[in-house]
Order: structure tokens, then sequence, then C-alpha cells
């Protein structure tokens, strides 16, 4: 679950403010002196006012107070604002980081809890809005995954991945937070993309055809059962051509 926004908000001015100096948040961090970057933040050339830049951050963190503060870790870095422009809608190095964290943590649960989890990942981020938990339970079943109860059982597998939809029936299951979308659609993780490429695979349908005992009447628009080759004669062929005027063996 998110923080309150106002906390927040709140976090994510005194952090920008401690490391960048006074930029007009009215933060109570200890200002240095502006740095290249606080200087570029609020100079009058800049492309976006000071606070746009601080909404920005509290969009992309969902909420998540660990992914504000990658993303804050990130900005530290640059000098300009052309820097964070540009990275603006790439999954940084140190989110990622996070990511793979956690799912190493699912990768050491016992096997079947974690190929439970792997597979309902994979399955549930099939679509931005995730999946119905009916549905879920289905594919982890075709995969062959263990007995799922509820959602809840999957909801534990994936320790927090995975968040169900508070309104809706039946309920979905979707990623916790968009960056964790487009880390697993950008196929950042081999076990999962594995598991999606199993679990999402679309079945052909066949249909049942009803086929009678009696071979089926010919006609010139149906082919027969009983026969799908010529039949050959019982006296061959003659094995050559015999041309007008030519003069036979004796």
């Amino acid at each position: 679950m998110g923080i309150p926004e106002q906390a927040l908000r709140g976090f994510i001015a005194w952090n920008l403010e401690r490391e960048h100096g006074d930029l007009g948040l009215g933060s109570s961090a200890r200002k240095p002196p502006l740095s290249p970057l606080g200087k570029s933040l609020i100079s009058e050339k800049a492309s976006k006012p000071i606070q746009v830049q601080v909404n920005d951050i509290y969009d992309s963190a969902g909420g998540h107070i660990g992914l504000a503060k990658a993303r804050l870790d990130l900005i530290h870095t640059m000098e300009s604002l052309d820097g964070i422009e540009t990275r603006r809608d790439q999954l940084p190095a140190n989110i990622i980081t996070i990511f793979d964290s956690g799912l190493k943590r699912i990768e050491r649960q016992p096997l079947a809890q974690c190929d439970m989890a792997l597979n309902a990942i994979a399955a549930a981020l099939t679509h931005i809005k995730g999946v119905g938990v009916p549905e879920l339970r289905e594919r982890l079943h075709n995969r062959g995954a263990a007995e799922t109860r509820s959602g809840e059982d999957i909801l534990e597998a994936t320790r927090g991945f995975l968040e169900g939809s508070p309104i809706g029936r039946p309920q979905k299951l979707a990623a916790y937070h968009h960056s964790f979308f487009t880390y697993i659609a950008e196929r950042y993780h081999v076990g999962i993309h594995r598991a999606s490429q199993q679990i999402n695979r679309p079945r052909v349908p066949f249909e049942n055809q009803n086929i009678s005992e009696s071979p089926a009447e010919v006609t010139p628009h149906k082919l027969a059962r009983s026969a799908t080759l010529q039949i050959i004669e019982e006296e061959p062929v003659e094995p050559f051509i015999i041309r007008k005027g030519t003069r036979p063996w004796k």
C-alpha cells in the first residue's frame, strides 16, 4: 500500500532541496548552495517549473517511496534538465535492481510456490489492467501448476508484485506498479519471459467431426474416404511411346 500523497510529496521536496539547495519548495531540509542541477531547475529558461518536476516524480512513484527514492537517486547524478528529460521514459538501472532483488526472494521459495508465482506473474501481466482470478487460476492449472485455492494463494506466493483490484467482479490481479509491468513487458527477467511463452501460448481449437461408418458418396465436389490414390490397372501401360514410322525390334 502506498503512503499518503502529502507525505510522499513532502519527502520528494525534502530530498531535492537537501541535495541541490533552496528550490523554493519550502522543505525543512538543510539546504546547501545551489548545485548545477539546482540552478537549472529554477532557471527562468527551464522547460518545466520545479513544481511540475516534483509532480512528475510523484506520478512515476505511484505511491511507493522506494521507487520515488530510486528516481531521485537517478536525478541526483545529473547536471541539467536535459538529462532528466532524455531518460524520462527509460527504466532506471536502480529500479531494475529493486525488481531483480525482489524476484530473487520469490525464487528462494519452495519449488511449487516459486513456479506458481513466476507463472502467475507471467499470466497476469499480459495486460496492464491485469487478469481475472478465475481465468488466472485456469491458466495456472493448464500449465500444470499446483492447485490454487484462491487469489490469496497467488498474492502470497508473488510477495507483493501482484495486487488485487479494489473494485470489479471477478477481481483482477495486476502489477503493483506500472514500472514493474514495463520491467516484465521488456523481458528483463528470463524466467518470467520463458513462463510467459508457455502459459500464454494460444491453443489451436479442434472441432468434433462426425465420421460415418460407410464411405461417403463420391461427387465432383467431395473426395471419397475409401480411396485416396488412383486405381492401378492390372495390365501395365506401354513403357514408351511408339512414334509413327518407327520399325519395331524383332
